[in-house]
Parts: C-alpha cells; structure tokens; sequence
C-alpha cells in the first residue's frame, strides 16, 4: 500500500501527471467520468454551464412533456396485448442533442442524468478514436443514472464537407431503429422528420501563442489537438455554427413558440468573423458590442452553445454565430466572472 501511494506522490510532483490521470476518474455532476491520458479531462467551467443548461431546459415543460415516459404518472395499467402492442409502436425521443467534441462524453451524459426520464436523444462526436471508445465507456459505467435517455458516441469530423449530411443520418438511424411497421397511420409518418433541437460543443479555442503558458500537467498530459485550435484559437466556431444552422429545425409549434427571445438594449454594430456586414439572416439579431458587461440578448431555449475561451473571444464568436444565421446571442459567465459560453438561438 505505501509502495502504491509513493507511486501515485511520484507520478503526481516529478511527472506532473494530472490527479485525474492518477485516479483515473473525475466528478461531474452526479457521475463519476473515467479518465485516461491523453483525452480532455473535464473541466468545472464546463460542468457548471452543463448544469445551467439542463436546468434551464428543464424549466420549458413544453419541451419534455409529451415525451417522459419513464415517470410513474405516464404509466398506465394495460393488458400484455396493448403493452406489447405500445412498445412496438413507441416513438424515438424527439429532443436530439448533438455534442461536438465531445472527449470524455460529459456533457452529454451529464445533459442525460438531468434531463426528464426517456426524454432525449443524445448523439457524442469526436475525431478521435480513443475519446469515443472512452465516451462509450462512460455511458456503460454511468448507465443507471442516465434516465433512460438515448446516448450514442461516433467518430466524426466537424471539418468534413459531408458532416452535417452524416450527423443527420446517424440521427436518422436512431429513428428507423423502432419497429412501427404494424402500426403506421395510412398515409402518416409515424415520426416527425429527424432533426435535432440542440447543439452544442466545448472544441479546442486555445491559440498556438498561449501554448506555452499552460502547465505541463496540461501540455505535457492532455490531446494537443483537443486544446489548440488555430493560431488565434478560433477557427473550430464558423464550421461548427454553420453545421448547427445546417441541422436545426423545428419540429413543433411548441418548441417555435418557446424559442421567443426577449432582446436588450444595446449599440448596434455588425461583427463578422470576415469584417464585413452581416448577412440578411443575421439581421435580427445585429451585433452588439461586447463591453464585458450585460449579456447582448436574452435567450430563453438556446439551440447552440458553444463553450469559449474567455472575454477576448467573446466578438468574434457572437459574430461567427450570427453569420450563420442565429439571431440572437447571449454570454454565460463562469463563477470566475470570465465569459465561459455563447448561447445562441435563431
């Protein structure tokens, strides 16, 4: 026992190994996340804004409240016929969630754990194969606490000029899984078209130049290509916008209606990631500027959030969203008061 811990002192302060590394394991909200060099470990910024996120989803009711069917309430007693008959017609979950670089798989199987009961489907992508498996990994180890809700991981490339079209499909997959062919309404579909309701993703924003300011239990430890992005630390969010434009719709007048966003005042001034104007779609929302001060806009039901590097990303990300066509923009700051998220919705 002494031999193991003079171990674990030795891996932690002569080869900075990160505790996470040595445990093997980190807290996220209600689970316990596996952990192994060299995939991202997660972060509290992240688990925070995760946690807002589903609170702030779970207070839509709207959204889940034809679709918990795990609670006591939405159980009905039936006979073995009408029971066997329901669970071949029962329909896929209808609010998708795609999380993009998704490493360790936390924020989707902490979004999993707090959403309602057989609520969500929730597809994991990331480029590297040992993430994934990882990932896969930690909905296995945490399966009891994930509500009945859908998760799947898959490798995958943002940057790929298929990978909106191969996104949509995977979600598409999930649907044909069910077997409704007995039960089909003449002249119906038996599902609404597939489509996911939310985006989002924690990519790598950190720029070349801040390399070497990270510690080593970071840079020595951890995926460089899950850390650095380009030379300014950006280039991960225009693609990952316009994918999510690409596949957001609704699918309801419920969800079209929740998504009514209250705008504050602010100065108007159009932000591109390129310097020019705003195109037509973006128009709604404008850019305002970003004063380290109140957020831009108010979104009630964001539809993408994208995790940032702090204040100094701040312009040009709201800008890259609203290029895409998102009309409206709002910063989370992390407990450290540091701009931590660009939540977004059209």
């Amino acid at each position: 026992m002494i031999g193991i811990m003079q171990q674990y002192v030795d891996q932690r302060v002569k080869d900075r190994k990160p505790l996470q590394y040595i445990l093997g394991s980190q807290p996220f909200m209600d689970l316990e996340i596996l952990t192994r060099p060299p995939v991202l470990i997660p972060r509290w910024e992240t688990e925070e804004w995760t946690i807002r996120l589903a609170a702030l989803l779970k207070n839509e009711h709207q959204l889940f409240q034809h679709q918990d069917r795990s609670s006591p309430s939405s159980q009905k007693v039936s006979s073995p016929l009408s029971t066997a008959s329901s669970a071949r017609c029962r329909k896929p979950p209808m609010f998708n969630i795609l999380d993009i670089c998704t490493g360790t798989g936390c924020i989707a199987l902490g979004l999993a754990s707090a959403l309602p009961g057989g609520s969500c489907n929730i597809l994991g992508v990331d480029i590297n194969p040992d993430a994934v498996q990882l990932a896969t990994e930690n909905r296995v180890r945490n399966h009891a606490l994930l509500n009945s809700n859908m998760i799947q991981f898959q490798q995958g490339n943002v940057f790929d000029p298929t990978a909106g079209h191969t996104f949509q499909g995977w979600l598409k997959s999930e649907a044909d899984d069910y077997d409704t062919l007995d039960h089909v309404d003449p002249g119906r579909s038996p599902f609404p078209p597939a489509s996911y309701q939310l985006v989002v993703a924690n990519p790598p924003y950190i720029a070349h130049s801040e390399f070497k300011t990270l510690e080593p239990e970071v840079a020595q430890w951890e995926d460089t290509k899950a850390l650095l992005a380009d030379h300014d630390g950006l280039v991960f969010y225009p693609r990952i916008a316009d994918v999510a434009m690409e596949l957001l719709h609704h699918n309801n007048y419920c969800y079209r209606t929740s998504s009514r966003q209250t705008t504050l005042s602010g100065n108007e001034r159009n932000v591109a990631p390129n310097g020019k104007g705003l195109s037509s779609s973006a128009e709604l929302g404008a850019s305002r500027k970003w004063r380290n001060g109140p957020d831009l806009d108010k979104v009630k039901v964001p539809e993408l959030v994208l995790e940032i590097g702090g204040d100094h990303q701040v312009e040009f990300v709201a800008g890259a969203v609203r290029q895409a066509g998102f009309g409206r923009v709002e910063v989370w700051k992390d407990l450290a008061d540091r701009a931590r998220c660009i939540v977004s919705a059209r």
